[in-house]
């Protein structure tokens, strides 16, 4: 007679009887509730490290908004972020597509992303205006000695982000604030360069007691001559940068075409001591030559 194991049996019967797919369907609920369950006693928990993440990335966000001049709304882009790349995620787990994948990833890094280009913008927006308001306060300074009342006249002839930085500036003067310490909010909030320096010669001036009209001449004169440079040195990298792309574009084409048109070319490459050497040297001044033409392109003015 055949002897029967009744463990056995038992564990044939069952995984027969089980529907197909359960084990990984399962496994996955398993384990998107255990990350549930981690994430929910993180968060509760003051100390937490998902909480103490989450604090950071919102008021991270937030300061970024109220830089953009924005409703603050950090905690509920958070969210929706956290919700959309879950659900993303647990849809890529029953239905393997990497589009879902690949969503999810984006529900994630799209949004701050999107924020910091914007705000990029706005510097960059600042920087182009800042010739125009220090003319446009020298003008109004040679009209009026009190800085602030030139400043009131500034705003009524200024547009986009310079217009919206000088109004939060004159609110903070008429609750109480000095001049001196509005202008360096401005300056701290905005983060512009060219705003740096006009706030710092109008400060510097103020407090020498010099010619402030003159003064602010000679700082729109010199931004704009910054301005002309940077133009200049942009448009002399901006092909040295396309030229640099098309040749490590075309170096990454021939090492893809290469096996497909001759194969077995670079099998040596791959399958023996001295090959794989040379092609790790190749790797290497390859990343080599795209840090220095990075460094070299870089606009620095």
């Amino acid at each position: 007679m055949i002897a029967i194991d009744p463990l056995s049996a038992i564990r044939t019967l069952v995984w027969t009887s089980l529907p197909s797919g359960f084990f990984k369907y399962s496994g996955i609920l398993t384990i998107g509730a255990g990350v549930g369950a981690f994430v929910w006693l993180s968060s509760t928990d003051p100390r937490g490290i998902a909480r103490r993440l989450a604090i950071a990335y919102v008021s991270q966000v937030d300061a970024d908004l109220r830089s953009l001049f924005r409703p603050t709304r950090g905690a509920q882009i958070a969210w929706l972020q956290a919700c959309g790349a879950l659900a993303l995620a647990a849809v890529y787990g029953f239905v393997p597509h990497k589009a879902f994948l690949i969503g999810s990833a984006l529900a994630l890094l799209l949004p701050p992303l999107l924020i910091k280009r914007s705000l990029f913008k706005r510097r960059k927006r600042l920087d182009d205006q800042a010739n125009g308001f220090a003319l446009a306060l020298s003008n109004a300074l040679k009209t009026t000695a009190s800085v602030g009342d030139a400043l009131w006249v500034t705003v009524s002839v200024s547009t986009g982000p310079v217009k919206e930085e000088l109004e939060t500036m004159l609110k903070q003067v008429r609750v109480g604030s000095t001049v001196e310490e509005a202008l360096l909010a401005m300056s701290a909030r905005a983060q512009s360069p060219a705003l740096d320096v006009l706030v710092s010669a109008l400060l510097i001036g103020r407090q020498t007691g010099g010619d402030l009209p003159r003064i602010l001449e000679g700082t729109s004169s010199s931004l704009r001559e910054i301005k002309r440079l940077e133009e200049l040195t942009e448009s002399v990298t901006y092909t040295a940068k396309q030229s640099y792309v098309l040749s490590a574009a075309m170096a990454i084409g021939v090492t893809y075409a290469l096996p497909l048109f001759m194969p077995g070319f670079l099998d040596p490459l791959r399958d023996t001591v001295k090959g794989q050497v040379v092609a790790a040297q190749c790797v290497i001044a390859f990343l080599t030559s795209a840090v220095m033409a990075y460094r070299f392109t870089r606009t620095d003015i």
